[in-house]
């Protein structure tokens, strides 16, 4: 077992360079160390421990079995088995993708243009950890929020997730490039964040994403980038009331696409929306 020089918070921290080096820069690293022990332990590093010999061999003992998960590449939030989404405590573990920032950035977009006080049909379609749908309907409580999945055991967890966030959404398990019946007759918004990195651009990704997130969540085919919004457009011709809007995240890459895409299927309004990085994100249209 891996084990720290001397019994002390600094010790613990050069055992996390030593290790982790080869992986992170150092600025991560003592993220993750810090990390660890406040998640794992509870303790709230300040200067003034870190010479002191304050771990108890239970501690190290748990503190050294996250720096082995580490090691691996596994990543952090699911070796401690959650993550915070938009002010919300998720479960998370290798069932589902681990939520990332710009998709909080979708749910802030979403939840501005629209009024939070008014009765609205939503769905989220390819729901994963259920972040999007128990974001909205934390900060929207007056929405009737719905969510489909195709994974049985990610939509497992994502019912986890909403009712540990005290949200009630509707779940159902569907195959979106199966169907068209979805829960409601009509919405007012759909919104996703489906599978949208083509699979030649698998070279380009992390390793340790590659390894450990589930590729279902990740990955369309490269023949057709598109599919997923292509089916989900066609959904909306007929489950959206005249007015409503799509918002989807969408791979950077295919910004013209998207627009044709969209325009093609008979919607209006089209907007292509940069990220707080300044790549095309999100894409915005309204059933006419």
């Amino acid at each position: 077992m891996l084990l720290p020089r001397e019994n002390t918070l600094h010790s613990l921290r050069d055992l996390y360079r030593d290790i982790l080096g080869s992986m992170y820069e150092v600025e991560e690293i003592d993220a993750l160390w810090r990390y660890s022990l406040e998640d794992k332990l509870n303790i709230k590093v300040e200067q003034t421990q870190l010479e002191q010999p304050i771990l108890t061999e239970s501690n190290l003992n748990t503190i050294i079995l996250v720096l082995e998960r580490l090691v691996t590449g596994e990543p952090y939030q699911y070796i401690i088995g959650q993550v915070e989404f938009y002010g919300c405590q998720l479960k998370v573990d290798k069932r589902v993708l681990i939520p990332r920032p710009e998709t909080e950035e979708l749910c802030e977009l979403v939840l501005r243009e629209n009024d939070i006080t008014k009765p609205i049909n939503v769905i989220d379609l390819g729901t994963g950890s259920g972040c999007i749908p128990i974001a909205l309907k934390s900060k929207a409580p007056a929405w009737q929020v719905s969510a489909v999945e195709v994974d049985e055991g990610a939509l497992s967890l994502a019912k986890q997730n909403a009712t540990l966030n005290s949200t009630d959404i509707n779940f159902q398990q569907l195959d979106l490039l199966s169907t068209y019946d979805l829960p409601i007759m009509t919405y007012g918004l759909i919104v996703s964040n489906p599978p949208y990195i083509a699979e030649k651009e698998a070279d380009t990704i992390k390793e340790n994403i590659l390894v450990h997130e589930p590729h279902l969540a990740l990955f369309i085919a490269d023949e057709d980038p598109l599919l997923f919004y292509r089916k989900m457009l066609d959904i909306g011709q007929t489950s959206l009331e005249k007015g409503g809007k799509c918002y989807f995240e969408f791979n950077e890459q295919y910004g013209a696409e998207m627009q044709e895409l969209m325009t093609q299927k008979g919607y209006s309004d089209i907007r292509i929306i940069k990220d707080l990085s300044g790549k095309n994100r999100f894409a915005y249209c309204v059933w006419r």
